[in-house]
């Protein structure tokens, strides 16, 4: 899930991407995931992909590497994912060297911004992102970098955060540049990836799934609230639950959209 491009490593380590605020998510999240529905939602789009064992996977902005272990264990996939936040590599890599060994073959992990680092061309299958590329402005460059990454034929994925179809209120304005995010509608971004010279692209606008990942998470947590503030503390509880309730807020009122994304090179 990790901040690429826009925002500085250093900067991703100190605030949003702190070890202690990755840790704290992956209480709403689950273990190893840090991105919208964890396991559930990744297994969701996991099947709609026709993946076969051996495929070769770029996974830009892994978090702590949750999606990357459960396609090595559950599809025999080899994944190198990358991210720019050193914290989550850090911690990715530590659950690595406690995998089972046809996990621990399969994976790979490395620093690096997408924006900037080079890969062989037609090297991967899939390339898989997850609500990682809403912090990157130049798109348009990015996806075009990714297409030569892909083998023909290869598969792109893309959640992300998007903006709704209209005027949007000032507190939404306001977080999107606190968090520096360059946010397109669900059209905008799918025009993105067809101007890079995808094919077969489908721009879908999973928002009202967003919102019931979003209410499920708030009910598992909500309940962890005591144990969770041993490890913690009551702001860091205050903060994700308020968080999780406000991103409700805008997305019911059509400021915030989310946006999946399936093309084809």
């Amino acid at each position: 899930m990790a901040n690429a491009g826009a925002a500085s490593q250093d900067f991703l380590d100190t605030h949003q991407y702190s070890r202690k605020s990755i840790l704290r998510y992956e209480r709403i999240f689950g273990h190893t995931w840090v991105s919208t529905g964890g396991e559930t939602t990744t297994k969701d789009f996991l099947i709609q992909m026709d993946l076969k064992p051996g495929m070769k996977v770029l996974d830009i902005g892994c978090g702590t590497g949750g999606s990357a272990f459960f396609m090595a264990r559950h599809y025999g996939l080899y994944v190198h994912g990358m991210d720019l936040s050193s914290n989550m590599i850090q911690i990715a890599d530590d659950r690595l060297k406690r995998e089972d060994p046809e996990v621990k073959n399969k994976v790979t992990f490395e620093i690096a911004d997408c924006t900037t680092v080079n890969y062989p061309n037609n090297e991967y299958d899939l390339i898989y992102s997850r609500d990682t590329i809403l912090h990157i402005k130049d798109k348009e460059g990015l996806y075009k970098r990714m297409l030569a990454w892909l083998k023909p034929g290869g598969t792109l994925f893309v959640s992300d955060y998007c903006k709704g179809d209209q005027e949007h209120s000032q507190e939404f304005q306001s977080y999107v540049k606190s968090r520096g995010y360059d946010l397109r509608t669900v059209a905008e971004y799918g025009k993105v990836i067809e101007g890079a010279g995808y094919r077969m692209v489908r721009a879908l606008d999973y928002t009202q799934t967003f919102i019931n990942v979003l209410t499920n998470e708030l009910r598992y947590f909500e309940p962890t609230k005591e144990a969770f503030i041993k490890d913690f503390t009551e702001k860091d509880y205050t903060d994700i639950s308020d968080g999780w309730r406000i991103k409700l807020v805008r997305c019911k009122a059509g400021d915030q959209a989310w946006g999946v994304f399936f093309a084809k090179k």
